[in-house]
């Protein structure tokens, strides 16, 4: 039944159910769910040195909705209405460098103002006053 119900979603398993397993293991399961839902994911630090902080936090929302600004009131209503800019790199590509300053000595990198659309992957430092 389990088997039925994935194909009806257009998810094939010709193996049976030891694909089926594999297909539903916590690293595959909620990229499918997050895939299906049509959803976004964008990652936010807290901007400080890691020895001060290590809380890097996940936002999900509905792909190709939110700007800069909105994550901005997201996190905090002062820190929208505080919005210089919005440092933006993609997590895929932030992997190749050492750390987010080395990645920005790099040019990956990019300024972004208040209605810059997010888009899945991307870790967004804001800069606000």
């Amino acid at each position: 039944e389990q088997i039925e119900y994935l194909e009806a979603l257009g998810i094939e398993s010709d193996d049976g159910e030891d694909q089926l397993i594999e297909l539903l293991s916590y690293n595959v399961l909620p990229t499918l769910v997050r895939d299906l839902l049509d959803l976004s994911i964008c990652y936010t630090g807290p901007g400080v040195p890691p020895e001060r902080s290590l809380t890097t936090k996940t936002y999900l929302f509905s792909s190709g909705t939110m700007t800069a600004s909105d994550l901005a009131g997201r996190l905090h209503g002062e820190i929208k209405r505080g919005f210089i800019r919005a440092e933006v790199v993609n997590a895929k590509d932030l992997l190749n460098f050492e750390n987010y300053n080395a990645s920005k000595d790099s040019g990956s990198v990019s300024v972004e103002g208040r209605d810059y659309e997010i888009k899945s992957g991307d870790i967004v430092l804001i800069k606000w006053k």
